[in-house]
Order: C-alpha cells, then sequence, then structure tokens
C-alpha cells in the first residue's frame, strides 16, 4: 500500500504521522502480501520506528533526484 496520498515510498522521503508527528524514511520494504512497510526515523529524537504500514503516512516532501 501507498501512502495515504498514495505515492510510492521510496527512501529519504520526509512524512508525518496522523498525530502530524514528521520524520524521515530510512527503509522500505515489502511483505509477503504486497503491503509496502517503512521504517521512520522521527525528527524529534525518539526510537525508530520499524515496519509501520506507509498507508499510516503522509507524504511532506521528497527530494527530486
Amino acid at each position: 500500500m501507498p501512502y495515504a496520498g498514495g505515492e510510492t515510498p521510496v527512501p529519504g522521503d520526509y512524512v508525518k504521522n496522523q498525530w502530524e508527528q514528521p520524520g524521515t524514511v530510512t527503509v522500505v520494504d515489502v511483505d509477503r502480501e504486497g503491503l509496502e512497510l517503512i521504517s521512520i526515523r522521527w525528527d524529534y529524537g525518539g526510537i525508530e520506528l520499524l515496519s509501520a504500514s506507509a498507508e499510516e503516512f503522509t507524504l511532506v516532501s521528497r527530494i527530486k533526484k
């Protein structure tokens, strides 16, 4: 599943969750069912979130390559 806005996640994306907590995607993985899982490094320095569903996040910005 993509982000809530329909974009496909890539490492380096700047995202926020439903509580407006911002962070950076560090890893993107796809499970057996095709669900896109992302790991997040939080801006506020909390413990890195591992394997959250991408659909729970909104893309804030992406660095163009």
